[in-house]
C-alpha cells in the first residue's frame, strides 16, 4: 500500500493533469469517424482497419508496466513530455502515409506516446493528492478517456469533411504540440521534490508482479476495455453499413455512448468517496454490460431500444475503470512501485484495446452477421465477475 502524503492537494496542477488525458484520448476517439475514409483511400479491409484501431495499443500491452518503472526512477514529469514528443511525431507521420503500413506504423508510434502519459499521469495526480483526496483524484481520472473520446468523436466530422481525415491528425499533432509546451511549463518542478525509486529497476518490478493485486485490477480493465471499445469503435461503423445513416449522425450517436461513461465515471468517482466496495462496483458493472451487450447487436428489438442499450452499457461499465484506477494506489506494494503498477493496470487495459477491434471484426466477417458479437462480449463479465470475487478476498484482508 502506497504511503500518505502530508501535503495539500494541489488541484491547479492536477487539473492541468486531467486536461492533458483529455488531449491524449483524442487519439482513440479520432479513429473511429476516419475508418470510412480511410477505407476508401486506403482500400482497407474491415480486419485491417480494426488493426489501423488496435495496434495503436500493441505496445502498451508489452511495455506499460516497464514504463511506469523507468518513470519511477528518471522522474515522471520527464517521462510524460517524451511521450507527448513521440505523440506528435506519430500523428504527424500518419497525416502523410500512403499505405496501411505507414500507417500503422505511426499509429504503433502514437501507441508508444500514449503509454507513457496515460499511465504516468495517473501516478503524478497521486503524488499531488493528499491522502483524504487521493481517492476521489485519481478516480477523477478514469472520466477522461470518455470525455477525450467525445470531443474527438463529435469534432471529427467538421474536420474531416473539408480536410479530410489527414487534416484531423494534423490537428490532433498540433494540440499534443501545444499540450507538450504547457505540461513544461505547469509541471516543473515535480520531479524535484519526487522521490526517486533508487532500487534496481527489476527488483521494482519484481515487487509488483509478485503482488496479486495489481495483476487482478489489470486483468478487470483489460476485460472492461474489451468489451467498452468494441463497441464504441465499431458502432458508427455498423450504424452506417447496417443501418444507412450518415457519418455525421453516425459518429453524434457514438459520440453519445461515450459521453454517458462520463457521467457514469463521475457517479462511480462518487461511490468510491463514500467508500463502495471495490468488488461491489465492478460486479455490478460488469454484469450490466454482459446483459445488455447480448442485446444491442442481434435486430431483436426496436433501434431505440438497441441505443438506450448502448446508452446503459456505457454508463454502468463505468463503474469498473472509477474503482479500479482508485485501486492502483491502494495494491501498489509501496509508493516506489506506483508508477508501475499504474503501468500493469495500463497494460491491461491496452490489451483490451488491441483485442477488442480486430476480434469483433473477425466474428462480423467469417459470421456475416454481428449478431454474434454480444456472446463474445459476454465473456468478459463471465471473467470479471471471478476477479472480482479475488479482489474482495484481498481487501478484506
Amino acid at each position: 500500500m502506497t504511503e500518505n502524503t502530508a501535503t495539500p492537494t494541489r488541484w491547479s496542477i492536477i487539473f492541468i493533469a486531467l486536461t492533458a488525458g483529455v488531449i491524449v484520448a483524442g487519439y482513440v476517439g479520432k479513429t473511429p469517424p476516419a475508418i470510412p475514409g480511410m477505407r476508401a483511400e486506403l482500400s482497407l479491409s474491415l480486419i485491417m482497419a480494426g488493426w489501423v484501431v488496435s495496434i495503436f495499443s500493441a505496445l502498451g500491452c508489452a511495455t506499460g508496466m516497464m514504463v511506469g518503472g523507468v518513470a519511477d526512477r528518471i522522474g515522471r514529469v520527464k517521462m510524460i513530455l517524451y511521450a507527448l514528443g513521440t505523440l506528435t511525431i506519430g500523428s504527424i507521420l500518419g497525416a502523410f502515409a500512403q499505405s496501411a503500413t505507414v500507417l500503422l506504423l505511426s499509429r504503433l508510434i502514437e501507441g508508444a506516446g500514449y503509454i507513457g502519459t496515460m499511465a504516468i499521469l495517473p501516478a503524478l495526480i497521486a503524488r499531488l493528492a493528499s491522502a483524504q483526496d487521493r481517492g476521489l483524484a485519481v478516480s477523477l481520472w478514469s472520466s477522461v478517456t470518455p470525455l477525450g473520446m467525445a470531443i474527438t468523436m463529435v469534432a471529427a466530422p467538421s474536420i474531416i469533411e473539408p480536410a479530410g481525415w489527414r487534416g484531423l491528425w494534423l490537428t490532433t499533432a498540433g494540440l499534443t504540440l501545444f499540450l507538450l509546451v504547457l505540461c513544461g511549463f505547469y509541471f516543473r518542478g515535480i520531479d524535484a521534490i519526487t522521490p526517486k525509486n533508487r532500487e534496481p529497476y527489476w527488483n521494482n518490478i519484481k515487487k509488483t508482479v509478485s503482488t496479486p493485486g495489481p495483476w487482478l485490477i489489470s486483468l478487470c480493465f483489460l476485460t472492461y476495455t474489451l468489451q467498452w471499445i468494441a463497441i464504441m469503435v465499431w458502432l458508427p461503423t455498423f450504424v452506417i453499413e447496417e443501418r444507412g445513416l450518415g457519418l455525421g449522425l453516425a459518429a453524434t450517436l457514438a459520440a453519445a455512448g461515450v459521453i454517458i461513461n462520463i457521467f457514469g465515471n463521475l457517479f462511480g468517482a462518487w461511490l468510491v468517496h463514500r467508500g463502495v466496495a471495490r468488488w461491489l462496483m465492478i460486479t455490478i458493472g460488469t454484469s450490466f454490460m454482459g446483459g445488455t451487450s447480448l442485446l444491442i447487436f442481434p435486430d431483436i428489438l426496436p433501434d431505440l431500444i438497441r441505443f438506450g442499450l448502448v446508452l446503459v452499457f456505457s454508463f454502468m461499465g463505468a463503474l469498473q475503470p472509477t474503482t479500479l484506477l482508485a485501486g492502483a494506489p491502494v495494491h501498489a506494494p509501496s509508493e516506489d512501485q506506483l508508477g508501475a503498477t499504474n503501468g500493469l493496470l495500463y497494460q491491461g487495459s491496452q490489451t483490451g484495446h488491441l483485442l477488442g477491434p480486430p476480434v469483433v471484426a473477425f466474428v462480423v466477417t467469417y459470421t456475416g452477421t454481428w449478431e454474434f458479437v454480444g456472446w463474445f462480449l459476454f465473456i468478459g463479465t463471465a471473467l470479471n465477475l471471478v476477479m472480482a470475487q479475488g479482489i474482495r478476498v484481498l481487501e478484506k484482508q
